[in-house]
């Protein structure tokens, strides 16, 4: 309890604990109802992806090895439900993105810094630059028009909506692996996008889906609240 309350304050440990107890009792109702492995996987995957939110939220790079999981089980789940939008959002990029950000904390930054304990730092925040702002303007309409027309030919659901959420998933994720405090306007806009599609994939199929209205549900509250929280400790950081 002690350790985790070195990186949580205990109100934030409250919040997670509720959420986790949450996701555990709608993932307990859904295999009793509707028993199946997709369903176990999908419990496993929310619980992952709501600690690496917020140990991402904490500034902790360990952080990066839960959302490697998360997002390998989810795009996985994805596909299965037909979402291939975010099928190969999570598989073919946030993964690799993961990946590289793993290989530069932690092999990376370690052979340029002599001191053993530099991969256990919190990142430092930075904010958003000119011309990230500009590229984001550009390549969200052109990456939501293209790739919901795409995944339209491939009979995906909810095509636009997909792309849509892909591509502020692409800058959410960009934004995230350079420590970039805009990052959470970014992650909150994606979570709430993908509350109306998995609300619209659970209406539809009656059964995928519910755990992960829940965890975006969670999820902007917790992006909100860490928006905040870094523009606090932005603010601190350049006095």
């Amino acid at each position: 309890m002690k350790r985790l309350l070195k990186i949580f304050n205990l109100y934030e440990l409250i919040f997670i604990t509720i959420s986790l107890l949450l996701l555990i009792g709608l993932g307990i109702y859904n295999l009793i109802f509707n028993f199946s492995v997709l369903n176990i996987f999908e419990l496993i995957s929310v619980i992952l992806g709501l600690l690496a939110a917020t140990l991402n939220g904490k500034r902790k790079k360990y952080a990066f090895f839960f959302y490697s999981v998360y997002v390998t089980i989810y795009g996985i789940i994805s596909f299965i439900s037909k979402q291939y939008g975010e099928g190969v959002l999570n598989i073919a990029i946030n993964l690799p993105m993961y990946l590289y950000t793993i290989y530069n904390y932690y092999i990376k930054d370690k052979r340029s810094d002599k001191n053993i304990e530099s991969s256990q730092k919190d990142f430092k925040i930075n904010k958003i630059n000119k011309y990230m702002i500009i590229g984001t303007i550009l390549f969200i309409p052109i990456i939501t028009g293209l790739y919901g027309f795409i995944l339209s030919l491939l009979k995906s659901n909810y095509p636009y909506l997909n792309a849509l959420a892909t591509s502020l998933a692409l800058v959410s994720v960009f934004l995230a692996t350079k420590g970039i405090l805009e990052q959470w306007y970014f992650w909150i806009f994606y979570s709430i996008i993908l509350i109306v599609i998995w609300v619209l994939n659970y209406i539809n199929s009656g059964s995928s889906g519910l755990l992960y209205i829940a965890l975006n549900i969670i999820y902007v509250i917790v992006n909100t609240y860490f928006l905040i929280k870094w523009y606090i400790i932005y603010k601190k950081q350049n006095i």
